[in-house]
């Protein structure tokens, strides 16, 4: 029911040139709708096949509501497998949260430890330069004033004030000897008050050092609770991983509005102009290391391709001379999570799909979840092996930063035909679907087939 659902909708969205006046859709037989969907894509080159084409369309036009009950049907049962999921993406998002939020505060809690050392380090040098000159001061004030008791003693005092010639000098000698109370008031005074200094000092190594410890212990069990919540996230993830392969099927395997994807999709025209060469081997399109490997997960669950876990950036090669079919970047670079439906196919993320030739046999290769920025070509543009396409990201249906690679076997299908094909489906699966390993190469035994694309490009 499914295939004859997409093909309707595609159908009725391909065809929707207006032929005036009635047709009689009862002449043709439509029973064969994938014959009549590729020969309608194409340019027709009489009036009579125009007419026909226009008969399937009026075809497809009257069972329109048949076709909307089916969507309304089916639509339900996806909200209510949507449903049966909800809880655990809603776990698998707010897991993801409350890692970001302890990574951040454990990156912020090393600054603050890092900062706190700094400032203990320096207050040390501080508080050295201080007691020395504290020190200073001290010995200069007390060695003055055994001076001044040595030679100035009381009477010694009394006598210098008696023996002035006149008031008017006496109140200068007075004054003087007044001057120099007060400056070694002052003295004084400014020492206390460095010794305050000092003590403040000393009061904030110890609490600096305090802070510095609790700090640590803190840091100590946050990567403590990070470590077991990274064990229950991939526990998480594995079982996510193992009923994510049946919502993608339900999700991608949905009707395709051609009109509202058309601006990322190679059209019609540009399809029919390719003249390419085939390459004579393969180019391994990221260098890096594979974190899952083609028909499984490794904690189980369907997965048909193969992820190389890069850092986001990382180039992307065009692994031989093609055709982009596909080129769009709607998601943020690195706002991956699991259960982000984001991009088309829905989960994709920011996704390049090309047709290419290699030992003459057609192939169909996607990148998924990859960078917003640094998209070097649009859908219709030509590429020699090597090019830089695009970059790694963390877009999409993902948990961390790598490329999801796809490769699907075309057989002897011309890139001009398959290109054409992809233009009037948008069908990233090419018949294949997404959840079962069933449609491997080696299992089905004829093309389209998915292939192992780490046996293709290494």
């Amino acid at each position: 029911m499914m295939r004859r659902l997409c093909r309707g909708f595609l159908a009725a969205a391909l065809l929707i040139s207006a032929m005036p006046g009635a047709q009689t859709v009862r002449a043709y037989d439509f029973s064969d709708e994938e014959e009549w969907i590729a020969r309608c894509s194409a340019v027709q080159d009489s009036s009579a096949d125009s007419q026909a084409c226009e008969a399937f369309r009026e075809y497809y036009t009257q069972q329109q509501e048949e076709l909307e009950e089916q969507v309304s049907a089916f639509q339900a049962d996806l909200d209510a497998l949507q449903d049966d999921m909800s809880q655990l993406e809603e776990t698998v998002q707010e897991q993801h949260a409350l890692l970001e939020e302890l990574e951040a505060d454990i990156e912020e809690k090393d600054a603050s430890i890092e900062a706190i050392q700094e400032t203990i380090t320096q207050l040390e040098e501080d508080i050295q330069a201080r007691e020395e000159e504290i020190a200073r001061w001290d010995a200069q004030i007390k060695a003055r004033m055994l001076s001044e008791q040595a030679s100035l003693g009381t009477n010694q005092v009394v006598d210098m004030i008696m023996d002035s010639g006149s008031l008017e000098e006496m109140m200068r000698t007075l004054e003087g000897l007044q001057r120099i109370t007060e400056s070694d008031s002052k003295q004084i005074e400014s020492l206390e008050e460095e010794k305050t200094a000092l003590q403040q000092q000393r009061s904030e190594q110890d609490r600096l050092q305090e802070t510095e410890e609790e700090q640590r212990e803190q840091l100590q069990a946050q990567r403590r609770q990070q470590e077991e919540l990274l064990e229950a996230n991939e526990e998480l993830i594995t079982l996510y991983r193992q009923q994510e392969a049946q919502l993608q099927e339900e999700m991608r395997g949905a009707q395709v509005d051609i009109e509202r994807i058309g601006d990322h999709l190679i059209d019609m025209d540009t399809a029919g102009d390719y003249q390419g060469s085939s390459s004579d081997g393969w180019l391994n399109p990221i260098e890096g290391p594979t974190s899952a490997g083609t028909w499984y997960y490794p904690g189980g669950g369907v997965h048909l391709g193969v992820d190389r876990a890069v850092s986001v950036g990382t180039p992307i090669h065009a692994p031989a001379d093609g055709l982009i079919v596909w080129a769009a970047n709607p998601a943020d670079t690195n706002g991956g999570y699991l259960g982000n439906w984001a991009g088309y196919p829905y989960g994709a993320g920011n996704n390049i799909a090309m047709l290419v030739r290699v030992n003459d046999t057609t192939y169909f290769v996607s990148f998924s979840h990859m960078a917003q920025y640094g998209m070097t070509v649009s859908a219709g543009d030509s590429v020699s092996q090597g090019d830089v396409i695009g970059l790694t990201g963390n877009s999409g249906n993902s948990s961390g930063a790598h490329c999801h690679i796809e490769i699907i076997n075309l057989g002897s299908m011309s890139i001009s035909e398959a290109a054409s094909q992809f233009a009037s489906t948008a069908d990233f699966a090419w018949g294949c679907g997404w959840s079962s390993p069933s449609t491997g190469c080696d299992s089905k035994g004829s093309t389209p087939c998915r292939e192992r694309p780490e046996t293709l490009i290494g």
